[in-house]
């Protein structure tokens, strides 16, 4: 039965759904970290699929939806330490993590920052950085392209600077990169988050480094999407031939591969989960 709840951790309160695992069931925790400007609620589907079978959780981070900004930097590596957080306050010793785009790179640092403590990692459409070019990521960090983001919004709203970026996003990339229901929670997100955490949002995957691929010892399985931007598969695809125990998958879908194709991203969870649980 789902529970919702809230959980202070030093200068924020997080908001966390969980489903206790059904009398029986020994499978490890599983943690689902979402994307930027995103909530919780992307992971129905996948919830709804796995619901009894282990304890699960679902969380907002740090700035999204019903989970207050704070005081802090919003960086990856911080929202990394919020998680680390709230496993303590809840009591887990280890985890699966399963994280999409943002959420990803957030389960990558937490498995560099705390690897003992990860039992495996599911990463969907996950940068390891914004760039691994070296002069492109000299221009970005010149540049600082998150600060053009409150002129934006003065000008259009949150609601058309998302649509007006989809738009964009669409033309350079390919019109299945965000799919229908990805599109809907982006728009919302857009809608509902507080401007400087958008914002806050954006610098952080703009500032991100990518991680020690040695620092993690866990399985992990990669999950692509066929219609995602080019430079985030090869960031996967390096990051696969850099890692030990990786499985690499290719699912029919753009940019959110858990929303534009539930069903094969719940087969591929499912299966890589019971594989990896303790006997």
């Amino acid at each position: 039965m789902l529970r919702s709840r809230t959980v202070t951790l030093g200068d924020i309160v997080v908001a966390v759904d969980e489903w206790p695992a059904d009398a029986g069931r020994h499978g490890l925790p599983l943690l689902f970290l979402h994307g930027a400007v995103q909530t919780r609620s992307i992971w129905v589907s996948q919830t709804a699929s796995l619901a009894g079978s282990r304890r699960i959780m679902a969380v907002d981070l740090r700035g999204h939806g019903e989970t207050m900004q704070g005081s802090r930097p919003m960086t990856v590596a911080q929202m990394a330490a919020d998680v680390l957080s709230l496993l303590d306050q809840l009591q887990i010793q280890k985890v699966a993590v399963c994280g999409v785009s943002l959420g990803g790179m957030v389960a990558l640092k937490l498995a560099e920052q705390a690897p003992d403590r990860i039992s495996s990692l599911i990463l969907s459409n996950t940068p390891t950085s914004l760039t691994s070019n070296r002069w492109l990521r000299s221009l970005v960090d010149r540049i600082d392209p998150q600060n053009l983001m409150p002129i934006t919004f003065r000008l259009l709203g949150q609601q058309r600077a998302a649509r007006l970026g989809l738009a964009v996003a669409a033309k350079a990339v390919g019109p299945r990169w965000v799919g229908a229901t990805a599109r809907r929670h982006f728009i919302e997100g857009f809608e509902r988050m507080d401007a400087k955490a958008i914002v806050g949002t954006y610098r952080a995957i703009v500032e991100a480094r990518p991680v020690d691929p040695g620092s993690i010892r866990c399985p992990v399985l990669l999950i692509k999407g066929d219609a995602d931007a080019p430079s985030i598969d090869a960031q996967m695809d390096e990051l696969g031939e850099q890692l030990g125990q990786v499985r690499i998958e290719t699912v029919q879908a753009g940019h959110v591969a858990s929303l534009d194709n539930p069903a094969a991203f719940n087969r591929l969870l499912t299966r890589f989960l019971e594989q990896h649980d303790p006997a």
